[in-house]
């Protein structure tokens, strides 16, 4: 290949494009104010409890509700015997207990493994369960059935549900968890990620996209896709409200002002129709110019 047409050449990006590159890729060293996901949230509950953390289908949740489930998720989880560092399997769709389910795993100092059961095939749930040899199994009570159909024998399955570890202690577990430990593996495509990413990613610019107290997020992506954790964690972490989106894609982005998706989402709908929307970061595709 002609040098001149590496990909990693610099004289290949137009002169606009290289300074953007040199502007985001040098600077004075930055670190991230919190050294795991969760405890990032935990900070925004302290000083935000009565924020709206989530909306979602008519149903709205505050930190501090969101804090209070998840506490007792975890609680509820430890108490059955979930052990840190221990891979949970998360088969969910968009709702508020999907957000219960992903704060619960971490702050019990696990590592959650999202599934969208509306997508995966029985083949992958199979798969999915023996490979990460899962001890416990967190669904939505509609995909009770066919997780309990492929599950493993020992595996322990437990229904998401606000009311889910109801008796269990609100107060945070506290479970010591390093910055090097996983946060979520994904199988779609096949990243297993650590807090110290995380939180270097989405509490500092530019991946933080200014996301702050009354910046409203969509979710429009599966939980199973890598950028979806982008939208709701970096949302979460930062003391946004996340709106997630139902079937009616427009019913979302006209409540939003941030947008994270592929540039073929992106290529569906008209700038005009949502003036609302100030920011939008595309990634996993490639992306045209226009």
């Amino acid at each position: 290949m002609d040098q001149r047409s590496r990909f990693d050449n610099m004289t290949n990006l137009s002169e606009d494009d290289q300074k953007l590159v040199f502007d985001f890729g040098s600077g004075v060293q930055a670190s991230a104010p919190h050294h795991t996901i969760h405890g990032a949230f935990e900070s925004i509950v302290d000083v935000h409890p009565g924020v709206l953390a989530a909306v979602h289908d008519g149903q709205k949740i505050t930190y501090k509700q969101l804090d209070i489930s998840a506490n007792r998720l975890a609680n509820y989880l430890v108490g059955s015997g979930l052990l840190p560092g221990q891979r949970v399997c998360l088969v969910v769709q968009r709702s508020l207990d999907m957000l219960v389910g992903m704060m619960a795993i971490l702050k019990a100092g696990c590592q959650y493994v999202p599934i969208d059961g509306g997508v995966a095939s029985d083949q992958s749930l199979r798969h999915i369960f023996e490979d990460t040899d899962a001890r416990f199994i967190l669904c939505l009570p509609r995909f009770w059935d066919r997780v309990n159909k492929f599950k493993g024998q020992d595996a322990i399955v437990l229904e998401l549900g606000m009311e889910t570890g109801a008796f269990f202690s609100p107060t945070r577990p506290g479970i010591k968890v390093s910055p090097e430990d996983g946060v979520y593996a994904m199988y779609t495509s096949g990243v297993d990620v650590k807090h110290t990413t995380m939180t270097n990613a989405l509490l500092l610019e530019p991946g933080k996209l200014g996301m702050t107290v009354g910046t409203k997020v969509a979710q429009v992506l599966s939980i199973s896709f890598a950028m979806g954790a982008w939208e709701m964690l970096g949302s979460l972490v930062n003391g946004a409200t996340l709106y997630l989106r139902t079937s009616d894609w427009s019913a979302t982005l006209t409540q939003v002002d941030t947008l994270i998706c592929t540039p073929s989402i992106l290529a569906k709908h008209s700038q005009r129709d949502f003036p609302n929307i100030k920011t939008v970061a595309v990634a996993g595709e490639a992306c045209p110019q226009s």
